[in-house]
């Protein structure tokens, strides 16, 4: 005889998961006050419920028996909204072990409900997680269990439509098909779990091949009872049983192969019992062969045993995907427990949900961060392996020095941590910037490029330099402007810095200087009075020295020289007003318009001797001189405040006189007018 046992048999994800739990939980039960229960029992299986029960998890009786502070583990069939909230009223600690196949269920069903949507069930009314389905829907939704029951249902504007995670995949296809004309608006979401589809499909594969059929699991088990009618449909000596202890050997004795598969609810020892009693009954039949029944029975117990790997912390193993989310994704490792890869642990290509990056069934390899991380889940890293699979990318990438992205993680002590495809890269704050930089988190969570600088792969040293990129980058661009800057050109820049001497402006990659001379045709004393940092300014290239890599620019230069059209509006002899600007011992600079001064010398201050010229004038002064000389060529003009009040005073002199004269005339012409003689007059 030969036996076969089925590639996917005994707990699925979510059994495990919640046996688990409660095997973990138990020791709640030696040291906590309270009692330890379980919403129903944990699975269909008289041996795990009975073990639990010894070591003190007991099935809830009611929710009134409830007291602080005990402990309730909703099983993986998982519960109603209206059960959850009368355990947390009861103020007990609750520990969900839903499977999470069910919660996506429940999520989507009350979701659409809200909607306005009429829920249909496919599955069993009867069974505890399509009562906690419907729960989650105010208990209003229609089940249904055969194509028949959609015969009698109306129409409806619009259905959501799900499935008991272990409704046969060809039934559920069926039903789907009868009520595509029921609603115009139907959402449909297939929820059999994938750990079912891929059992049922074994289960199939197996009955075709083999003379009989064992399963395994409990009597009241949704999903074994389903495994027995798919056997059954292929090969008629299907024989389902708890344990193998219920069989009579003698129905399977003489057939040629035997298949093995156990349900979702089977405990790996029932199945290593299973074969283990079958390889000695064929033992005990096949006497001529006793070496090779032996052989054979080692052979069957030593591969099922394989498929029950050991994991340690830091193993790069390699699994299948079960079940995926928007936050993480469910791989059987062939592990007692499966492992569960965070979004955070998913990809080093950073924040992606791992719905875009896996479907159930894909194979992955990945590194165990933590065979128990306290709740009986093992947390597996997928972008560690692919970190590890990089160490020869930065390796290359060192040697040729080319750059890199690289996403920062977080700011420390020192500098950057950062990541480049997944590997570690500690960039030091010197070599983050090539000015200083007083704060580094503003880099944190960004991508910059860098250089690898050092790599001492035995000491997992790694450093990084984007100092050094950003300085090859400002050299390409330094070279660049000055072979194409010429004198006379306009160029547009920022300034970047203001020193007493003059004004830098960053012309995208190389700082030129305006000479404070450079900045006004009027004369200023600091550039602050023209320019401020970070304002944008078009420029006059005055020179460029390429051996030096220095540009000369001049402001004033973009705009009209005053001086060229002064001869227009200032004449000599002109009587003009203007701003003292400046204060020198031999005289002062007066602002006649913007940009053009002119010398009052200081003897041409005033009338009477002036020691010195801040006794008469000071900066600001409005005052009023007379041009005395004009000179565009040398862009000098002569003032004098003294003539120009010599002037004034001429002219109102000539005024008074006018006036006499006047005055004299009028009373002659009023004598001459009364008709006095010319004695009179006289």
């Amino acid at each position: 005889m030969k036996i076969v046992v089925a590639d996917y048999s005994g707990f699925c994800f979510g059994v495990k998961n919640a046996v688990s739990t409660a095997y973990n939980a138990a020791a709640l039960a030696d040291s906590s006050e309270g009692n330890v229960y379980t919403y129903g029992p944990i699975i269909h299986n008289r041996q795990v419920v009975e073990e639990l029960e010894h070591r003190g998890v007991r099935q809830l009786p009611s929710i009134d028996d409830l007291k602080d502070p005990d402990t309730v583990i909703i099983r993986s069939h998982g519960v109603s909204e209206s059960v959850i909230e009368e355990l947390k009223d009861k103020k007990v600690k609750i520990i969900d072990a839903t499977c999470p196949y069910v919660d996506y269920i429940h999520k989507k069903v009350n979701e659409y409900y809200k909607k306005g949507y009429q829920i249909i069930i496919i599955g069993n009314p009867k069974h505890p997680e399509v009562k906690g389905i419907n729960g989650w829907c105010n208990n209003t939704s229609i089940i249904i269990e055969k194509e028949e029951d959609v015969d009698v249902l109306k129409k409806y504007p619009k259905l959501c439509v799900v499935a008991q995670t272990t409704t046969n995949i060809n039934k559920w296809k069926g039903i789907i098909l009868s009520l595509l004309d029921l609603s115009k608006e139907l959402a449909i979401f297939n929820t059999i779990c994938s750990a079912t589809e891929q059992r049922q499909k074994s289960a199939e594969e197996l009955a075709k091949k083999c003379d009989a059929v064992i399963v395994l699991g409990g009597y009241n088990s949704s999903n074994t009872k389903k495994l027995v009618e798919i056997c059954n449909l292929y090969c008629k000596n299907t024989i389902h049983a708890e344990n193998i202890n219920e069989i009579d050997i003698s129905r399977v004795g003489n057939v040629n192969t035997l298949g093995i598969i156990a349900g979702a609810s089977t405990p790996d020892c029932i199945i290593k019992e299973a074969i283990n009693k079958m390889s000695i009954s064929m033992d005990n039949i096949e006497t001529n062969n006793n070496l090779e029944g032996n052989n054979e029975q080692e052979r069957l117990i030593n591969e099922y045993e394989k498929t029950l790997v050991r994991l340690h912390d830091g193993d790069i193993v390699k699994g299948k995907i079960i079940y995926v989310t928007d936050d993480e994704a469910t791989i059987d490792l062939g592990y007692k427990t499966d492992g569960i890869i965070t979004k955070e642990e998913l990809s080093i290509e950073g924040d992606i949900s791992p719905k875009e990056l896996l479907k159930p069934g894909d194979e992955v390899e990945v590194y165990i961060i933590k065979v128990n991380d306290g709740e009986g889940n093992v947390l597996a890293s997928k972008k560690k392996v692919d970190a590890e699979r990089n160490i020869e990318y930065i390796e290359d990438v060192f040697k040729s020095q080319e750059v890199v992205e690289a996403k920062v993680i977080a700011a420390v002590k020192g500098g950057l941590s950062t990541e480049v495809k997944g590997v570690r890269v500690f960039i030091p704050a010197s070599l983050v910037d090539n000015r200083y930089v007083e704060d580094l988190s503003k880099f944190v969570k960004t991508t910059i490029e860098i250089k690898i600088i050092e790599c001492d792969m035995s000491k997992r040293k790694i450093i990084g330099s984007r100092k050094v990129v950003i300085g090859e980058e400002l050299a390409k661009k330094k070279k660049n402007i000055l072979e194409n800057t010429l004198p006379g050109q306009i160029l547009t820049g920022k300034v970047s810095r203001i020193t007493n001497f003059g004004a830098f402006v960053d012309l995208d990659g190389i700082d030129g200087l305006i000479h404070i001379s450079e900045l006004s045709w009027a004369r200023i004393k600091h550039p602050s009075e023209v320019v401020k940092e970070g304002d944008m300014v078009e420029v006059y290239v005055l020179q460029v020295d390429k051996e030096s890599g220095k540009i000369s620019l001049s402001l004033k230069k973009t705009v009209e020289d005053p001086w060229i059209n002064i001869q227009n509006t200032v004449h000599a002899d002109n009587i003009v007003e203007g701003t003292v600007v400046r204060i020198a011992p031999f005289g002062a600079f007066v602002e006649i318009v913007p940009g053009v001064d002119g010398l009052v010398h200081i003897s041409q201050i005033s009338e009477k001797r002036v020691n010195k010229v801040e006794d008469e004038l000071k900066v600001g002064d409005k005052i009023k001189a007379k041009v005395m000389e004009l000179n565009v060529e040398d862009k000098k003009i002569s003032l004098s405040i003294k003539e120009a009040v010599e002037d004034k005073n001429r002219e109102e002199n000539k005024e008074v006189l006018k006036n006499q004269e006047e005055e004299k005339i009028t009373v002659a012409d009023i004598l001459g007018k009364n008709d006095l003689g010319k004695n009179d007059a006289e």
